[in-house]
C-alpha cells in the first residue's frame, strides 16, 4: 500500500493525515498560526510610529517629540490582510459560500472554518507555509529577533525568466509602494496576487 508524505520540509518523511495533504503535526501548526494571526495583528497597531528624540533639551518651541510612521509595519498590516483575502477568496469560489469581511479578525475565523478543506486541497503547502510566514513577519516587526525569517519563494512565472518571487510583499521606491517582487525585477502589485497564484500554480503543475 503507498502512503502519500507532507509535501513540507521535515527531518525525515513523514505521512500525511487522512483526509489532508499535509501531515497531522503541520495542520495543527497551521492552525496555531492562524489563530495567533488576530492578535499579533492588533499588537503591530502599538508599534505604527516610532519616536525621534529630541536633539537639543533645553529648547522649548518646537521640542514637541514627533511621531514617524513605522513603513515596516505598514507593510506587515497591508500584507496580512491581502494574502489571508486571496486565501479566503479561493475558498468562496470553489465552496461556493459567502465571503467574510475583510478585517484580519473575520478572515482568520473564516479560513480557520474551512480549514479541513484547505489542508487537503493541492496548495496545502503553500497555504502552511505562508500562514507561519505572515506569523513570522508580524513577530518581526513586533520582536525584531524575529525579523531574520525568509519567507517563501517561487519560480517567476514571467516566460524564460529564472528568478523567483518573493511570497511577501516589499516595499518599492521613495514611495513605500507595496508589490510583489521576483529576484530579476518583474513585479506585481498587491491588487493582482489572486491571478498571480493561479499562474504559479499553472507552473508548477507544468512542471511536474
Amino acid at each position: 500500500m503507498e502512503f502519500d508524505l507532507c509535501p513540507r520540509s521535515h527531518a525525515r518523511e513523514v505521512r500525511t493525515a487522512i483526509g489532508s495533504a499535509l501531515c497531522t503535526a503541520c495542520v495543527r501548526q497551521v492552525e496555531r498560526n492562524l489563530r495567533a494571526l488576530p492578535t499579533l495583528h492588533q499588537e503591530s497597531l502599538y508599534h505604527m510610529s516610532s519616536h525621534r528624540r529630541i536633539s537639543n533639551p533645553t529648547k522649548v518651541s518646537g521640542s514637541r517629540k514627533r511621531d514617524h510612521l513605522n513603513v515596516s509595519v505598514l507593510d506587515a498590516r497591508h500584507n496580512i490582510a491581502a494574502v489571508l483575502g486571496s486565501w479566503a477568496q479561493i475558498v468562496v469560489e470553489e465552496r461556493a459560500v459567502p465571503a467574510p469581511a475583510r478585517s484580519v479578525p473575520q478572515l482568520v475565523r473564516f479560513l480557520t472554518h474551512h480549514l479541513d478543506w484547505l489542508t487537503a486541497q493541492p496548495p496545502a503547502a503553500d497555504f502552511a507555509d505562508e500562514m507561519e510566514s505572515l506569523r513570522t513577519e508580524l513577530l518581526g516587526v513586533i520582536d525584531p529577533a524575529h525579523a531574520g525569517h525568509r519567507p517563501p519563494s517561487a519560480a517567476c512565472v514571467v516566460d524564460y525568466c529564472t528568478g523567483n518571487i518573493i511570497a511577501s510583499p516589499q516595499t518599492s521606491g521613495s514611495a513605500k509602494k507595496v508589490s510583489i517582487r521576483c529576484s530579476s525585477g518583474h513585479s506585481w502589485e498587491m491588487r493582482e496576487w489572486l491571478a498571480l497564484r493561479k499562474l504559479m500554480k499553472r507552473k508548477r503543475e507544468e512542471e511536474a
